[in-house]
């Protein structure tokens, strides 16, 4: 790759490696897609969305709504996987 060839977003990536934020950034990348595809209601149910090393954790209040989304997540990791561009979510925890 040249250098004329380098985006802003190519920069972007490696001073998030070099400050160690890239964990941060995925993160936030996650949650954001997450919520685009949940929708509104799920969203305001939902307690606590965590992302970390491959693995995003849901917490939902309800017992039906825990079961719902476990029979739905591996759906959901494939869609999830599809907008982030590659395999970021290995597996998904729901509590």
């Amino acid at each position: 790759m040249t250098w004329e060839d380098r985006t802003a977003d190519y920069y972007i990536q490696k001073m998030f490696r070099q400050w160690d934020l890239a964990d941060f950034a995925s993160e936030v990348e996650v949650e954001r897609v997450y919520k685009q595809l949940a929708g509104d209601l799920i969203n305001r149910l939902t307690q606590r969305i965590t992302f970390k090393k491959g693995t995003l954790r849901l917490k939902y209040p309800a017992a039906a709504l825990r079961q719902e989304m476990t029979f739905r997540r591996e759906s959901l990791r494939q869609k999830m996987n599809e907008e982030l561009g590659g395999e970021v979510i290995k597996k998904i925890l729901i509590s």
